[in-house]
């Protein structure tokens, strides 16, 4: 009886094993693909004395406006 309980705790170790791995390179895939979608942040966007980067001229204008639109001081 202890051989068969032991038998079974064995496999079930195992297929538990190898299901944490599958899983493990599934995220693994899905971190290379989120790397390849990174975004390029390259113009200076100076907004209330802080500079903050911006990934063009029209997204730093929109940032600004918000802003602008928010600040009630």
């Amino acid at each position: 009886m202890k051989t068969l309980r032991i038998i079974l705790v064995t496999i079930f170790s195992l297929v538990t094993t190898s299901s944490y791995a599958s899983m493990c390179t599934a995220h693994s895939s899905d971190d290379e693909n989120k790397s390849s979608n990174k975004m390029s942040y390259s113009t200076p966007c100076e907004i209330s004395d802080t500079v903050l980067m911006a990934s063009s001229e029209e997204v730093c204008m929109s940032l600004k406006e918000k802003i602008s639109n928010h600040d009630h001081d």
